[in-house]
């Protein structure tokens, strides 16, 4: 039986510039991971809170209380950086870093995760580690994740305003993602 609801997250979207600096580093690395299916790149953001299945009722709440919120944080910039993968050992997803002010990305993170909890909603345990999924493996992984012959760290900056609302429709070929809501940021 399929769950009601809508299955949405909290996510920062990536500029076109920033998106296609990273695109050039991860088509040379593509060969070497042959095993993950790339995600494409309008998929690219950086998840803050993956909220699952949210009914109606939820999402009018958020609607109301992420504006307030959210507006008490002032803009920062983030970049990427480096290429990972969750676990190292058989890995299942390949990831960019994300470098810049990290105190501005974790202030946001911490602000969400209270209004949230104000809600109801469940929040995450473990540490958040920032980064922007590339790729899922195919299968099963059979090899611990070694890392490219290159680097990467992007020259170019985003300054982050807002925070977007997603839900994430699943397909055979896929997610694919559309805005519930933008939520700006404070005045800088």
């Amino acid at each position: 039986m399929a769950r009601e609801g809508i299955r949405s997250f909290l996510a920062i979207e990536l500029s076109k510039t920033l998106k296609q600096e990273a695109l050039s580093f991860v088509e040379t690395i593509q060969d070497q991971y042959s095993n993950f299916r790339f995600l494409p790149i309008e998929n690219w953001h950086l998840t803050l809170h993956f909220l699952g299945q949210i009914n109606p009722d939820q999402l009018k709440s958020l609607q109301l209380e992420l504006p307030k919120a959210v507006a008490q944080i002032k803009p920062f910039s983030i970049s990427l950086e480096d290429l990972g993968a969750f676990p190292k050992k058989f890995p299942r997803v390949l990831w960019l870093g994300v470098a810049g002010d990290r105190d501005g990305l974790l202030a946001l993170k911490k602000c969400l995760d209270q209004i949230l909890k104000k809600l109801h909603f469940e929040i995450e345990t473990r540490p958040y580690h920032p980064h922007i999924t590339i790729a899922r493996s195919k299968g099963e992984s059979k090899q611990t994740f070694l890392a490219p012959k290159q680097e990467f760290e992007s020259k170019n900056f985003d300054k982050i305003h807002s925070v977007t609302l997603f839900q994430s429709i699943l397909s055979p070929q896929g997610s694919s993602h559309s805005p519930l809501g933008v939520f700006l940021l404070g005045s800088s």
